[in-house]
C-alpha cells in the first residue's frame, strides 16, 4: 500500500505481522515441556538405569556427539553433498511445477485431460520408485537429484493448480481491458495471483524433497548425511545416529521457516489459512 507524507512523498507501507497476546506465553510453556522431556529423559536413562544406555543415549551424549560431528570435516562434506542434490532437484522441481501447474489450473481442456492422471501420480506411493530409481541412475547424483525432484513436484504443481483455478476473472476481465492477454497475460495477472498457492506447494515440496533425498542415500550411495546415518546405526552408534536426525530436523524447519518467511514477503496480504487445504 503506498501512501502520501507530510512532506508530499509517496512511501511503501508494508503491512505488521499481528502478534497475539497469549503467543508468548505458549512459547515458554513449549520451553518448559521440552526442558522437562529432557529432563525425565536423563533421569530415566543416566541416574536410574531405567534404559540401557546403547540403546537409547542420554541427552547429554546426544549433545557431545551433537558438537563433535560439526568439528568433523566428513560431516560437512556430508552436508555439501546432500544440500547440493537437494537444491538442484528442488529448482527443477520448482520450475517444472509452477509452469506446469500454471497451464493445467487454467486452461480447461488440460484441467479435464491432464490433471486426473497428475492427481493419480500424486496418489502413487513413490518411495516404492526409489530403488527403480537407483537401479537406472546409478548410485551418483543424479538418483538422488531424481527423487528429490519426484517427490517436490507433484505438491507444487496441485498447489499452483488450485490458485490458478481460484483466480477471479473480474481480475483477468481487467487485465485484458489494459491489453494484456495470451502469455503476457499469465505473467502479469495468473502468476502472481497464485504465488500464495505455489509457495505453499514449494513448502511442503522442500521437505518431501529433503526425504527423498536421505532415503536415496539410505537404498545407494557413499555420501551425504542419509549415508553417514546408516553408518552410524550400522556401526550401533546411537548418539551419533540420534544427532545426525536432529540434524535433519533442524535443516527440514529452516527450509520451512525461509520458505514462510518468504511468502510473507512476497504476499503479506494473503491469509495462509485460506491456502491450508491446498497443500
Amino acid at each position: 500500500m503506498t501512501v502520501t507524507s507530510a512532506t508530499g512523498t509517496n512511501r511503501i507501507v508494508r503491512p505488521r505481522r499481528v502478534v497475539r497476546s497469549g503467543e508468548g506465553k505458549w512459547a515458554w510453556l513449549l520451553v518448559g515441556v521440552v526442558a522437562a522431556v529432557l529432563l525425565v529423559w536423563e533421569a530415566a536413562v543416566s541416574w536410574l538405569q531405567l534404559v540401557p544406555a546403547a540403546f537409547l543415549p542420554p541427552p547429554t551424549e546426544i549433545i557431545a556427539a551433537f558438537v563433535r560431528l560439526l568439528g568433523e570435516p566428513e560431516f560437512w562434506q556430508a552436508f555439501v553433498y546432500s544440500m547440493q542434490n537437494l537444491l538442484i532437484g528442488l529448482a527443477l522441481a520448482i520450475v517444472v511445477g509452477v509452469v506446469v501447474g500454471l497451464a493445467v489450473g487454467w486452461s480447461p481442456v488440460l484441467r479435464f485431460t491432464v490433471a486426473p492422471f497428475l492427481w493419480l501420480l500424486y496418489s502413487t506411493p513413490k518411495v516404492a520408485l526409489a530403488p527403480l530409481f537407483i537401479l537406472i541412475l546409478g548410485l551418483g547424483n543424479e538418483s538422488k537429484i531424481a527423487l528429490v525432484f519426484l517427490l517436490a513436484v507433484f505438491p507444487i504443481i496441485l498447489n499452483t493448480m488450485e490458485g490458478a483455478v481460484t483466480v477471479s476473472p473480474s481480475l483477468v476481465s481487467a487485465g485484458r481491458v489494459f491489453g494484456v492477454n495470451g502469455v503476457y497475460l499469465g505473467w502479469k495477472v495468473i502468476f502472481p495471483a497464485t504465488l500464495p498457492y505455489s509457495l505453499s506447494g514449494i513448502q511442503r515440496g522442500a521437505a518431501l524433497g529433503f526425504t527423498g533425498e536421505v532415503l536415496g542415500e539410505f537404498l545407494g550411495g557413499t555420501g551425504g548425511l542419509g549415508h553417514l546415518l546408516e553408518f552410524a546405526a550400522y556401526q550401533f552408534m546411537m548418539a551419533e545416529a540420534i544427532a545426525l536426525v536432529i540434524v535433519m530436523v533442524i535443516i527440514a524447519n529452516l527450509t520451512l521457516w525461509l520458505i514462510s518467511t518468504l511468502r510473507r514477503r512476497l504476499a503479506p496480504w494473503y491469509d495462509d489459512r485460506k491456502i491450508v487445504g491446498a497443500s
